[in-house]
């Protein structure tokens, strides 16, 4: 007796046995049902709490001339799964070329000991916000213009067995502005870029000093920018304090080949812009390389093939001379 044996595509007399359809269309059916639901599936998922999350807003205050009189706040959560203690601090500061915060007693145009903060001290639970209240209170006849804070939110380090500790915190800066004669006034005292590249992208970097008696925002829609050509490449957001100097940097993507002008201007108080431009040189050096070599070849296959071409016929023209009939 001859034994059949059923595969997925075997067949009798040409047609599918009905336990092989059966068990087809019940794998089909629960393929299609997983398909449908994994969009659901993904859309729900939800990326995991962190152990520690520490939330301020706003992260900068402005606090303007005319409203110093007006307590400010600051919204503080947590977003981790652990509950820690907060303390607020007030510290005076300046900001290097790059931005950084350096906390420094005395810094010029210090206001940390104008303001108070309640509370000082709090636990924050998971999941909980606290409100912490600024009050400013200024001294006689104070300089007009910006005078600058930081609160710095710190969550003290607690007991574990290493022996390193760190704290950890946020530090957002206060601006404050005393009623009086405002100069906002800033210049462009630097830019560089190099001046001969191969591709890109190129670097361009540029300084920028404060002249005035307020900081000045590079900010949103007021961001600054590099023109090259009729190009305009926007700097990341920055800000310039009273009397300090930002130094930034943005990257440019240059054409193939290109004599170009770079420039960084600024419109001062008086309505007159004042400006730096650099020169920047873009040529594919690498390029003409290769293309070069190229050429290179393609001329010295050129030579080998016709000189073995002429090899060929002075052969065959010799071979025809030594067979043919001689006088």
């Amino acid at each position: 007796m001859e034994t059949v044996r059923l595969g997925a595509g075997d067949t009798v007399n040409g047609v599918v046995s009905r336990p092989l359809r059966q068990v087809l269309g019940a794998v089909l059916a629960v393929l299609g049902l997983l398909w449908a639901q994994c969009p659901a599936v993904f859309a729900g998922t939800q990326p995991p709490t962190p152990g520690f999350s520490l939330q301020v807003s706003p992260t900068r205050l402005v606090v303007p001339a005319g409203t110093i009189s007006t307590a400010q706040h600051f919204e503080v959560r947590n977003g981790g799964r652990s509950s820690y203690d907060v303390t607020v601090e007030k510290a005076d500061f300046v900001t290097d070329e790059h931005g950084a915060m350096n906390f420094q007693p005395q810094a010029p145009y210090a206001a940390a000991s104008w303001v108070s903060v309640r509370p000082a001290h709090f636990r924050l639970v998971a999941g909980a916000t606290k409100t912490v209240t600024m009050r400013i209170a200024m001294p006689d006849e104070p300089e007009p213009g910006d005078h600058q804070l930081a609160l710095i939110f710190k969550v003290p380090a607690g007991r574990n067995a290493d022996n390193i500790r760190i704290n950890r915190g946020i530090a957002a800066p206060v601006f404050i502005t005393v009623p009086g004669p405002i100069d906002s006034s800033v210049e462009v005292t630097d830019l560089r870029a190099p001046g001969f590249v191969m591709h890109g992208p190129v670097p361009i970097t540029t300084k920028i000093h404060d002249l005035g008696t307020v900081h000045h925002d590079f900010r949103g829609s007021g961001r600054l920018r590099v023109r090259i050509g009729s190009e305009e490449i926007a700097f990341p957001d920055f800000t310039v304090l009273r009397g300090a100097t930002r130094e930034v940097t943005t990257n440019w993507d240059p054409p193939l080949m290109c004599i170009c002008h770079a420039t960084v201007s600024i419109v001062g108080a008086g309505g007159q812009t004042h400006g730096v431009t650099v020169r920047i040189i873009t040529f594919p050096v690498h390029l003409l390389g290769i293309l070069l070599a190229t050429i290179a070849m393609i001329l010295l296959l050129g030579w080998f093939v016709r000189r073995r071409y002429r090899a060929k016929v002075r052969a065959a023209a010799a071979a025809l001379y030594r067979d043919g009939p001689h006088a």
